[in-house]
């Protein structure tokens, strides 16, 4: 729980390849980046969350009206909802803190799952409780788009706070593993 005065769990979820990137060097997915058992299991992760964090491209290509989203965007001020999707609202984090955004979308528990690109990856790395990874091995993008700007999340993530645990094949090539929150938000990793 690493949002101030809230029982919210922040879970991130990213298929990356084996150099740590999320998409190719035009934001697009590759076919060789997608994996069906992720794909089910990241669904079913999205369904039992209260809200779904993106970015703005992310949410132009992949329209989700079904669930609760918010659209890291720096187009708006603070908050505004999205006139085509009464579900998605459009945050600029540099308006408005997190803290304040769930309070007025009235969440105060559950999960938020962020879901990417590398702005909402970065943003929320002071703040996941744990992260799902999911990683094609041998798959390699040169000059592709980044999980996260510090580089490759199995070695962003200590530095955060978090620690692997869960290892598992979830697919031929493709490795799953949750990284935890080992040490409390605010606090400098050990």
């Amino acid at each position: 729980m690493t949002i101030p005065g809230t029982s919210i769990l922040v879970e991130g979820h990213a298929i990356v390849s084996s150099d740590g990137m999320i998409a190719d060097a035009t934001g697009a997915m590759p076919p060789e980046l997608r994996n069906e058992a992720d794909w089910r299991l990241f669904q079913a992760a999205l369904d039992r969350s209260a809200l779904v964090v993106l970015g703005r491209i992310g949410h132009a290509r992949h329209p989700n009206p079904g669930r609760r989203r918010l659209v890291l965007t720096r187009s708006v001020e603070t908050l505004q909802s999205d006139p085509a999707d009464p579900l998605a609202t459009y945050w600029n984090p540099s308006g408005i803190d997190i803290t304040e955004v769930v309070a007025r979308l009235g969440i105060n528990e559950g999960t938020i799952a962020v879901t990417g690109g590398t702005g909402a990856f970065d943003h929320f790395l002071p703040f996941y409780d744990r992260f799902v990874l999911a990683e094609v091995r041998g798959l390699h993008m040169q000059n592709g788009t980044p999980c996260f700007t510090k580089g490759h999340p199995r070695f962003v993530f200590p530095g955060a706070g978090l620690e692997a645990h869960d290892m598992q094949a979830i697919d031929r090539g493709v490795i799953q593993s949750h990284w935890v929150r080992t040490v409390k938000s605010g606090q400098p990793a050990s």
